[in-house]
């Protein structure tokens, strides 16, 4: 009877233990960041403007590199950015690649970010897999894989919270001037 009890206490423990790694889903499972900002008093033209500045600013790249929708007000770009991650007491820099997208309309814009994945001199990554269903229980398994992630996990959402609040602070500038392109 004690066996039985330390055992259930020890799953109870371990199930316990586990780390979430808990993304945004949509529908079909893939991770994506996505939220309808309220711009008041901008017009849909304004904030295409400066969805157009803020890829411009932020990544360096000329408007006419950018995916641009006008009929729709949206503005997409591929992009990339550098981030560290501590693993095993060492910097470790990795590419996080993504896709940016920013739909306008009067008062509020919406952007995604989605298509998400890592790549490192050895290897490409999709966030789905690196964190799928069994990296919880793979995770508790083993503490340096849990490290790992724990660590990935962190970088992520640190430069994906740097992404939302650049894209936010170009969105509320005061609308671009056709002499700013």
């Amino acid at each position: 009877m004690k066996k039985i009890f330390l055992l259930l206490v020890l799953v109870a423990f371990s199930s316990n233990a586990q780390e979430k790694f808990d993304f945004p889903l949509n529908e079909n499972g893939q991770i994506i960041f996505t939220e309808v900002v309220s711009a008041d008093g901008k017009t849909k033209d304004d904030l295409f403007n400066n969805s157009k500045m803020f890829f411009v600013n932020t990544y360096k790249i000329t408007q006419d590199k950018l995916k641009q929708d006008k009929a729709n007000f949206s503005v997409s770009d591929n992009q990339y950015s550098i981030m560290t991650v501590k693993m095993n007491g060492s910097d470790v820099k990795v590419k996080l690649f993504y896709t940016v997208s920013i739909l306008s309309k009067d008062n509020k814009y919406k952007y995604e970010i989605k298509n998400i994945f890592t790549k490192t001199e050895v290897s490409e990554t999709p966030l789905e897999k690196m964190f799928d269903k069994t990296a919880s229980e793979k995770a508790a398994q083993k503490p340096k894989l849990a490290e790992n992630l724990k660590a990935y996990y962190g970088a992520i959402n640190a430069e994906i919270g740097t992404i939302k609040s650049n894209i936010k602070s170009e969105m509320s500038k005061s609308s671009a001037a056709k002499s700013d392109w």
